[in-house]
């Protein structure tokens, strides 16, 4: 875990330029983040150096402009941070909220994209592959975790160092001091809702007064427990939708729960060492959400005795049913009620698999679900989000290493060979009952380390 995001700057007097704002914040400037430096460049003659040269400016009023999106805005997070780079822009135009290459005004930035993931923020950065003719390139590759909180404290310490500055050369009253005291300003009931509506993708300041109704009637309606994962997953065009099928689904999964003939106290308890263990390990207990998830399935198949080449009927302890019709892009319901896991489904064929109950998409939700409900002993109800961040990353690596651990998964690749490496994982996915894409992300994200 990363906890060093470094701006570095040296201001310095810009006679040339004629915009006050600008002049007055024009600097020097590095960005360090764990130790490496994001702006090193190349400059034409290929010589390189660690600092670029403009106003701080644009890159504070960004910032502003972007606060709420920028720390809550989590949907981002379910695309894979390879397509992350500003080259991707017309795919992606929530980049131009969270890469710092939205800051414009002819300045040079780096191509960094920031994605807020609940208690931490993802941060990656890329090379420029191409050079443009008289253009710096910027030369620094890499990826970093760093604390949600302290991700805000560096944003917020940009924004108020430029002002500062500005205080100092007497400029006067500039868009981005009026943007950032509204932000400072806002009372609890207006955070809620900037907050919501970044949590949907939206630029709380330009949601039109239809969307802001739609919003006000059904957010504080959502359940607390539920209003996080039903921001991050929920469509926005069917907002109404997702907000009706959570009743019924709730109806559907605690009557699921009754199908479950397994109690969940026995795997808590199967966890709950290894989860202290692994607390005092990292000190913070900020491990990667993932291999949280890993090492809570191998703690539950070690107490059942169930060996790393042994599928796991994940039936047992979690009954499901799927309810037909929209869902507004929730994906499942959970609850846990007299010590058992009961999940409503959607049908949605977003998500759903066509190969009928006993599919490769119900095994793995099922599984998601357990682990969700052993990890949060505490929670009653909860949602499966679609972001991959956080409770939802821990109980996706679960699902992934209950189903289809990479030990026995190592074995099995040993056994066949790898010579039709695809043909292989295929019989291995057939023989833990799981999609072969589930036993090639195993294979991606964990044998290297066994």
């Amino acid at each position: 875990m990363s906890v060093g995001v470094e701006l570095r700057i040296e201001w310095l007097d810009a006679p040339g330029v004629r915009a006050p704002e600008l002049a007055a914040t024009w600097a020097r400037y590095e960005l360090w983040v764990d130790g490496r430096c994001v702006t090193q460049v190349e400059e034409a003659g290929g010589t390189f150096r660690r600092s670029v040269y403009g106003s701080l400016y644009p890159l504070a009023e960004w910032i502003a402009t972007n606060w709420w999106l920028l720390t809550g805005h989590i949907r981002p997070s379910a695309i894979r941070p390879t397509h992350w780079t500003w080259s991707n822009l017309r795919r992606y135009p929530w980049l131009r909220q969270h890469n710092l290459r939205g800051a414009g005004d002819g300045m040079a930035w780096p191509d960094l994209t920031a994605v807020p993931e609940g208690a931490i923020t993802r941060i990656v950065w890329a090379a420029d592959e191409d050079r443009v003719p008289g253009a710096l390139r910027f030369a620094s590759r890499g990826r970093a975790l760093v604390r949600s909180d302290e991700a805000r404290k560096t944003l917020a310490g940009i924004v108020q160092r430029v002002l500062d500055r500005l205080a100092e050369s007497d400029v006067g009253k500039t868009p981005l001091s009026t943007e950032w005291a509204e932000i400072g300003n806002a009372d609890e009931e207006e955070r809620d809702f900037f907050l919501a509506a970044a949590r949907l993708g939206l630029d709380p300041y330009a949601v039109d007064e239809e969307t802001t109704a739609k919003l006000l009637a059904i957010v504080p309606a959502i359940p607390d427990e539920l209003r996080d994962d039903f921001l991050d997953s929920a469509d926005l065009d069917t907002l109404d939708i997702a907000a009706a099928w959570l009743p019924k689904a709730s109806e559907a999964a605690r009557h699921a729960s009754a199908d479950a003939a397994m109690p969940l106290d026995p795997l808590r308890a199967a966890v709950a060492g290894e989860l202290a263990a692994g607390a005092v390990r990292d000190g913070a207990g900020l491990r990667q959400s993932w291999h949280v998830g890993f090492d809570m399935a191998r703690a539950v198949r070690q107490a059942l005795g169930t060996g790393a080449t042994v599928p796991f009927d994940i039936s047992a302890w979690v009954g499901a049913r799927t309810l037909q019709g929209p869902a507004g892009g929730l994906q499942g319901f959970a609850a846990v009620r007299d010590d058992r896991c009961g999940l409503a489904l959607s049908d949605s064929p977003t998500f759903a698999s066509t190969a009928g109950p006993g599919s490769h998409y119900q095994s793995f939700r099922r599984a998601k679900a357990l682990g969700r409900a052993i990890f949060r002993p505490y929670q009653r109800t909860f949602l499966l989000a679609s972001t991959h961040v956080g409770d939802d990353r821990v109980a996706g690596a679960f699902a992934a290493e209950l189903l289809a651990p990479a030990e026995g998964i190592r074995r099995a690749l040993a056994t066949l060979g790898t010579h039709d490496e695809d043909a292989a994982l295929d019989v291995i996915a057939s023989h833990f009952g799981v999609s072969p894409l589930t036993v090639r992300h195993q294979v991606d994200n964990q044998l290297e380390d066994i």
